[in-house]
């Protein structure tokens, strides 16, 4: 439920949200923008870096586009959310572009971009911040609206640019992150490579809550908790069903995994396939645009797997560490390149993964040494993959604890999130803008 403020500017005041207005002396106000409502690794990662902020310098504020468990999560640890549906985002992302199958929404997209670059000025009006920390590339409108009001932003790149068909939006967008951005971050060598020469980034990786996610979690236990034996190979996958991810890959691999592995069970957490819908004219719409085709095709390919109980899609989840702790090796068949993290998370549980060789993977698994990469789309040598890390326990080890060392250096919350800081009173102290 909502309550309109101000509806000549279109904006809104979720009603579980606390409003702040009141400048607490001597602190910095931060105004953090997330794009959408969902669980995914970007909001999760910008929870665990508010969570490492200096709460006595900084007054953060988070402003999301849509409602969802992420703006709950983030509500339950203290802050402040506001939800701004008005506001859209425009992606150009390997993940999210507008074409092929999305081409539709492209004319919508535009018609909204500018008056959300307008409603975001009322936004930036109304909260006074003194630094705007954007967490997607997809927040070009905020960015120009913070530009106009000659406010700095740190705007975090979590995802690779997509090039579409002409290089057009790609080249707009790399336009307005050199006139806008005071700083930009990049979660990977290969996120900042797609921005082009006039950008200059700073790579910081995603990083990792050891606490959290402990090696020391009883796996016995968590099996016992997600009703596994310990007779069965558990291979997880973090990622629902997404054709970016690689859903429809790793269920193909199945049969030929359990030639190899007759035990082996794959696990996959995240958003289920959804085919049709509750109404009949929803799921008509869904057959004729074919919204729903990937969804269609992964179950069709899984269906022997499910029935077999060798294949469980258990939904998104907040016990990640006790499925981690669960499994024998995790699993990130993505198709599209980008950042994954659930790798630094199975390697802060010091467990061996493999991954698809692409942009992203690359920088995280060291093949050989933590773990194994396979070329993308290629399921025969997935699943070879999966059974040569199972059918070796102790190379499986080497691997986790190779794994384990490497996350304490590069992916580590503390050392992280203090680089992230540090752009903020570069920023802030030198006043710069």
């Amino acid at each position: 439920m909502q309550r309109r403020l101000y509806p000549w500017l279109g904006l809104s005041q979720h009603s579980g949200a606390a409003p702040r207005y009141r400048r607490l002396a001597g602190m910095k106000r931060i105004l953090y923008v997330h794009h959408g409502g969902t669980v995914g690794g970007a909001p999760l990662s910008l929870l665990y870096l508010l969570q490492q902020l200096d709460r006595s310098q900084y007054d953060p504020i988070v402003l999301c586009l849509a409602e969802g468990p992420m703006p709950v999560r983030y509500r339950a640890a203290g802050f402040t959310v506001h939800i701004v549906p008005e506001i859209a985002d425009f992606s150009h992302t390997e993940l999210v572009w507008y074409g092929a199958g999305l081409l539709w929404q492209l004319p919508g997209k535009l018609l909204r971009f500018w008056p959300s670059v307008w409603r975001a000025a009322g936004w930036l009006r109304r909260l006074q911040p003194d630094l705007v920390h954007l967490n997607s590339s997809t927040l070009a409108a905020f960015a120009i609206a913070a530009r106009r009001a000659k406010l700095p932003v740190v705007w975090h790149i979590r995802e690779p640019l997509a090039h579409g068909y002409f290089g057009m939006r790609r080249a707009w967008l790399r336009r307005v992150l050199q006139r806008c951005a005071t700083r930009v971050v990049a979660i990977s060598q290969y996120d900042a490579a797609q921005l082009g020469t006039g950008v200059v980034p700073t790579v910081i990786h995603n990083f990792v809550n050891f606490a959290e996610f402990s090696r020391e979690i009883n796996p016995a236990a968590a099996r016992a908790h997600l009703q596994l034996t310990s007779a069965q190979h558990v291979v997880l996958m973090l990622g629902g069903c997404s054709r970016a991810k690689g859903t429809l890959p790793f269920v193909l691999a199945y049969a030929r995994l359990r030639q190899r592995v007759p035990n082996s069970i794959l696990v996959i957490a995240g958003a289920k396939p959804e085919v049709g819908a509750a109404d009949w004219l929803s799921a008509l719409l869904k057959r004729i645009t074919g919204a729903d085709s990937y969804a269609r095709s992964v179950m069709a390919a899984a269906a022997a797997g499910i029935a077999q109980r060798g294949i469980r899609f258990v939904g998104v989840r907040s016990d990640v560490p006790q499925l981690l702790a669960a499994c024998d090796v995790v699993v990130f068949p993505a198709v599209v390149p980008h950042f994954a993290r659930p790798l630094i998370e199975a390697a802060a549980m010091a467990k061996p993964v493999v991954a698809s060789d692409l942009g992203g993977p690359r920088e995280l698994v060291v093949h050989g040494s933590t773990g194994l990469l396979v070329p993308p789309n290629d399921p025969e040598a997935l699943a070879s993959a999966i059974a040569a890390v199972l059918e070796d326990p102790q190379a499986a080890m080497r691997m986790g604890a190779a794994a384990f060392e490497r996350a304490q250096q590069l992916f580590d919350a503390q050392k992280n999130a203090l680089r992230t800081f540090a752009l903020y009173a570069e920023i802030l102290e030198g006043g710069t803008a």
